[in-house]
């Protein structure tokens, strides 16, 4: 694979050895966030170069049933866990500092939560040594107060991978999970499929992209949106879309807690 110049490779080399030492002893360590999105673009990797983003952590999805062995495995290794997040969340995350490397890893445990659920549980066998690209997508368009960095990550994903029902295969973007998904739960479905219509408004920021690129990404877009408005709702969706943006439809998270 090309080196990214974007990325402390020792790092990436970390995080993969991780999920291999971990897979070793039965444990499922799956890499999400900037990573996992460059690891899953090979085709496209040179597009991320431009965002010069300096790694700093690590993030992975995990099994909550597995909290015991994942704590003792990380702490051989010699992170240090911070208790007080552990907590506090009651298991659903973990934080370790490296003392040596200075590298910080978070562990979502069952899903990732921030203003929408993403579920773990039973999906991180679909990929490794990151989550699937389905959740990966899920992961960048469930952000409420969605950044540039997002949309960046969100036009190569779309480009290197089609969705499901255009070619079926094991990389590609699962549009049956995601309208499974949208069709219960409008605020995620609000979220989504605004973040999603407005991905093309950023293509500019890729001088290398061109018209081709733009409709193949625009094409899957549009694709997954007509999917998802023209698949029958739960009488939950429709009454809790009745009332709208008048009332919050996602948690509430700090800047801080969503940078992975």
């Amino acid at each position: 694979m090309p080196a990214d110049p974007g990325l402390n490779l020792e790092f990436v080399d970390e995080a993969l050895a991780l999920v291999r030492d971990a897979e070793a002893k039965d444990i499922r360590l799956r890499i999400l966030g900037s990573i996992a999105y460059r690891l899953q673009c090979p085709n496209n990797l040179h597009l991320f170069e431009d965002t010069k983003r300096v790694l700093t952590d690590v993030d992975f999805g995990a099994e909550k049933k597995q909290n015991k062995a994942i704590r003792e495995f990380l702490t051989a290794r010699g992170y240090v866990a911070d208790e007080g997040i552990y907590m506090a969340s009651e298991g659903a995350r973990h934080a370790y500092l490296h003392e040596d490397t200075g590298l910080n890893v978070d562990v979502f445990a069952d899903e990732l939560y921030f203003c929408h659920r993403v579920p773990f549980k039973n999906r991180l066998d679909l990929d490794s040594p990151t989550i699937c690209t389905t959740d990966l997508l899920l992961e960048k368009m469930q952000i409420v107060e969605i950044n540039l960095k997002d949309f960046k990550d969100t036009i190569v994903l779309m480009l290197e991978h089609p969705l499901s029902h255009q070619e079926p295969g094991p990389k590609s973007i699962d549009t049956s999970y995601i309208i499974d998904v949208m069709r219960k739960d409008w605020g995620f479905y609000h979220t989504f499929t605004t973040n999603l219509k407005q991905v093309p408004d950023f293509f500019t920021e890729f001088a290398t992209i061109g018209k081709q690129e733009h409709d193949v990404i625009r094409g899957r877009i549009e694709d997954l949106i007509t999917a998802i408005e023209t698949a029958p709702k739960t009488l939950g969706w429709k009454m809790r879309a009745k009332v709208g943006t008048r009332r919050r439809w996602y948690q509430e998270v700090s800047e801080k807690s969503q940078q992975y």
